[in-house]
């Protein structure tokens, strides 16, 4: 999987970057299909925002959280795009 990582208004740490790849790696166990995800951190006054998009053949996920802090809004924003693919899954098992 291509993992993407673009920060706007400020540079984001190796620590960070290091946490993103961690946590989206978590969510390929869900669907091991998926070709990129791209993960947008944005720093805005006192909320520092975090966007997750992923691609998967023939499907576009994408979760946004908002928050006083990256990690926390990282992984809730993971939590949100997991449950997605896990039902996108499920849904291409049932068929």
């Amino acid at each position: 999987m291509n993992i993407e990582i673009t920060s706007r208004h400020f540079t984001a740490s190796d620590k960070l970057k290091d946490l993103i790849n961690e946590k989206i790696l978590k969510i390929e166990k869900f669907n091991s299909g998926i070709m990129n995800c791209h993960v947008i951190l944005t720093k805005e006054n006192s909320s520092e925002n975090v966007e997750i998009n992923a691609h998967i053949k023939g499907h576009d996920f994408s979760a946004h959280e908002n928050g006083d802090a990256f990690e926390k809004s990282l992984t809730n924003a993971v939590e949100k795009i997991a449950i997605q693919i896990k039902k996108q899954h499920e849904r291409a098992i049932g068929r």
